[in-house]
């Protein structure tokens, strides 16, 4: 597997879900809220991990409680954090993203109160120790001395670029990538309507690179100087689309991945195409986990039910889909964990066919309830407490959590005494 450093920002998101947008000026309940790392260049090396390739981050990181928050949860997920710069002082970059989960959108605010990494920082890395260097377009005239530096240094590692957005003298990195991700918003932004157009002016800026441009359901598109000829990869249909918040990182991900582990070819379609499915795969479910094993479609047996990232204090969220409908049930309540089959032992049916929509009550009272006929379930036991099955109990699922992931315990049999929590610390 490569070794890939990565050189942009670490954020903590704050995403709330909503079933509509809300209008300017009102005031709208949250269907759901969930916090987790993010970062365009971090989303991405989180991708490549779970396809077993050595990440790093190089990112400025503070002494908040946030930044220690990210640290924890970058390291846990395997990333290699001593590139980076430690200040100090500021506060964490952080993204409050409003998911819309009628179609997927998400609209997010971002804040910093922190310094970006700088070209000081980047000569304080050793770099021969990796294959391909991924980059995200910010603080341009850094970046462009770093893109230079590390061209000289080596001319066999692959230098990639990500340009999402519009920068101050962005034009200054356009020279030395081998690969210039872009995306449909930065096109758009610059008046393109038509990809091959966008792609043809942008083979002027950067005439040596290969250019990957994703635009949205049509796919992504992409050219390289060795070829001339403009390629068109095709997306499949999405129904339902779950959350589109880092498909690009995903799809970005996909394309290394695809690259570093192959034969270095002018034919950059396999790896396009493979950015492109498991972008799709991406945008059907909550988060990044498990997109190796389905991208392969294998069966995964250590493949994780979610991450504590994925619920709140007291929060319950419907995992391992089967024919679409969550098949298991995990509960936090009162800093432990507990995961039931969501199956109502009524009529057999589940308790809800979302992915979230379990528990109601209030905070210091919340119990389990089935939407079909309402019965209700105690978080702790399982047990029904009101409704049509009096006398039986919801079956306990058998857990365990490694770092901040949640998995199936090794003996699917459930415990005797129905009791299957495991403190959530």
């Amino acid at each position: 597997m490569a070794s890939i450093l990565g050189i942009g920002i670490a954020t903590i998101d704050i995403i709330n879900e909503v079933d509509h947008y809300p209008l300017e000026d009102s005031e709208q309940r949250a269907l759901a809220q969930r916090q987790s790392t993010g970062g365009n260049v971090c989303n991405t090396l989180q991708v490549l991990r779970q396809f077993e390739h050595h990440c790093a981050l190089a990112a400025v990181l503070t002494p908040d409680a946030d930044g220690v928050l990210i640290q924890t949860k970058i390291t846990q997920r395997g990333i290699d954090l001593s590139p980076s710069q430690k200040i100090g002082f500021g506060h964490a970059p952080t993204s409050y993203i409003t998911l819309n989960r009628h179609n997927g959108s998400r609209t997010i605010v971002h804040y910093r109160d922190a310094p970006e990494f700088d070209l000081n920082a980047f000569l304080a890395i050793d770099l021969t120790p990796f294959d391909w260097l991924h980059f995200e377009a910010r603080n341009c005239m850094d970046t462009a001395a770093m893109l230079a530096w590390a061209r000289s240094m080596s001319r066999t590692q692959t230098l990639s670029l990500e340009i999402e957005k519009e920068r101050p003298h962005l034009e200054q990195l356009f020279q030395f990538p081998d690969v210039i991700f872009f995306s449909r918003a930065f096109a758009e932004g610059r008046d393109f309507t038509d990809p091959r157009a966008f792609l043809t002016a942008a083979h002027h800026w950067a005439p040596q690179a290969v250019l990957i441009l994703a635009w949205g359901a049509a796919g992504a598109y992409w050219l390289a100087p060795q070829l001339g000829t403009i390629h068109s990869i095709p997306s499949q249909i999405v129904n339902p689309v779950v959350d589109t918040l880092g498909a690009g990182d995903t799809l970005i991900a996909g394309v290394i991945h695809a690259r570093a582990s192959g034969a270095a070819t002018a034919d950059w379609s396999p790896a396009v195409t493979f950015g492109v499915r498991l972008a799709e795969q991406k945008i059907r479910q909550i988060g990044f986990d498990g997109l190796n094993t389905q991208a392969n479609q294998q069966a995964n047996p250590i493949e994780p039910l979610c991450h504590l990232d994925d619920l709140g204090p007291a929060d319950a969220v419907g995992v391992r889909p089967q024919n679409g409908v969550p098949s298991i049930i995990v509960v936090r309540a009162h800093k432990a964990l507990y995961a039931y089959r969501n199956s109502c032992p009524h009529n057999g049916s589940p308790l809800c066919k979302t992915r979230r929509g379990y528990l109601t009550g209030q905070p210091d009272g919340l119990t389990l309830r089935c939407a079909v006929h309402h019965a209700q379930f105690d978080i702790q036991s399982g047990a029904c407490t009101q409704g049509p099955c009096p006398g039986t109990s919801l079956q306990a699922v058998p857990i365990r959590i490694e770092g901040d992931a949640v998995f199936l315990a090794s003996d699917p049999t459930p415990p005797a005494n129905n009791e299957s929590s495991i403190p959530a610390s």
